[in-house]
């Protein structure tokens, strides 16, 4: 090993540094469909509301957000089709996956103050509301998956149906988890005391993986059709947990999940990094991690290497751990021991 070779450790104070990065990854993203688009504001825009009820958000960030907003919102408006729906390219075929997806951003870009015309929102609703169907039993198993997100974004739009959560929750056993925890929600949403939610959670948190890295979620059916892997159906579920049942123990254990199998400061794809982010923020928000006030210190082979305090003032920094390969000892494991005091 060469002399000048180091090895570089990243110390996080809070999950909120590690979305800081992630948003960073997503707003530089090159790819311009819609569902990049999306996928580019969506997270972006969840993680710095909860990052303005912290008191953490900066005027920079917020202007970063609007530059970033305002064009994805002039190119999505402006590529509506007649039918009130979109294709996943401007002048495409509409498709539920797209527009459903769609609506979900606008929903929350005009939840933050961004103007989005009611007649745009409304097309959209209607065109998922009449892309849904009655028999659920003739659809394909990523067909009913696609219809669990349609009823989740519906409701987020306050046009649940009745009729197509009862439909679709007749047919769950052929649904994928992640599918699941999207109609509890859309269940949820329509009636936070429906009984059947208790079943659904039960079926979710029955297919729970559990190990060192913590819990997870694992398809016996990849859905490829509706942009779906498992790290993606492991956030929507993390994400579902909180809302509809936020002391869930297996919420911790999903989150350290989450944390383990990033690749850098993002995920595999656009869309497990947006759920992704999404979920850790509300977890941010639930947990009450924005009040951090705690010391730390790493030891490596028994020798303090790194100490210091971390604070709600250093909530989003990352600090960046410098360490030369040739101190660490050869032909032996090298151990580093992370604590955490009060």
């Amino acid at each position: 090993v060469s002399s000048d070779t180091s090895l570089n450790l990243e110390v996080s104070p809070s999950l909120a540094a590690s979305i800081v990065d992630g948003l960073d990854y997503l707003k530089d993203y090159p790819y311009l469909c819609f569902e990049q688009t999306v996928s580019r504001f969506l997270p972006n825009l969840i993680s710095l509301r909860a990052l303005k009820l912290a008191g953490k958000a900066t005027d920079a960030q917020q202007s970063a957000l609007d530059a970033q907003i305002w064009p994805a919102l002039q190119r999505i408006l402006s590529n509506q089709n007649a039918d009130g729906g979109w294709g996943l390219w401007p002048g495409s075929e509409s498709q539920a996956k797209a527009t459903a997806y769609i609506v979900l951003g606008l929903l929350e870009a005009r939840n933050e103050g961004y103007s989005v015309p009611n007649s745009v929102l409304n097309t959209g609703l209607d065109y998922l509301e009449n892309s849904l169907g009655t028999n659920f039993r003739t659809l394909k198993f990523w067909e009913q998956n696609r219809a669990a997100f349609t009823l989740y974004v519906l409701a987020r739009g306050e046009r649940s149906s009745a009729n197509g959560i009862n439909g679709l929750y007749q047919n769950r056993a052929t649904l994928n988890i992640y599918a699941k925890a999207l109609l509890m929600q859309a269940m949820h949403l329509d009636n936070p005391q429906d009984e059947r939610l208790t079943t659904l959670l039960s079926d979710i948190s029955g297919a729970a993986e559990k190990s060192a890295a913590g819990a997870s979620w694992t398809e016996n059916q990849v859905d490829y059709w509706n942009w779906n892997t498992d790290t993606r159906s492991t956030a929507i579920v993390l994400n579902a947990l909180m809302q509809v049942d936020p002391e869930n123990a297996l919420i911790p254990d999903a989150v350290r999940w989450l944390m383990n199998h990033r690749q850098g400061s993002h995920w595999y794809s656009t869309q497990e990094t947006a759920w992704s982010l999404m979920a850790l923020t509300n977890w941010l928000s639930l947990s009450g991690e924005f009040e951090t006030d705690y010391q730390y210190a790493l030891g490596l082979n028994g020798n303090l290497f790194e100490q210091g305090q971390a604070s709600h003032e250093r909530l989003t920094e990352t600090i960046i751990l410098r360490l030369d390969v040739e101190k660490l000892l050869a032909d032996t494991t090298n151990t580093l021991v992370i604590a955490r005091g009060d």
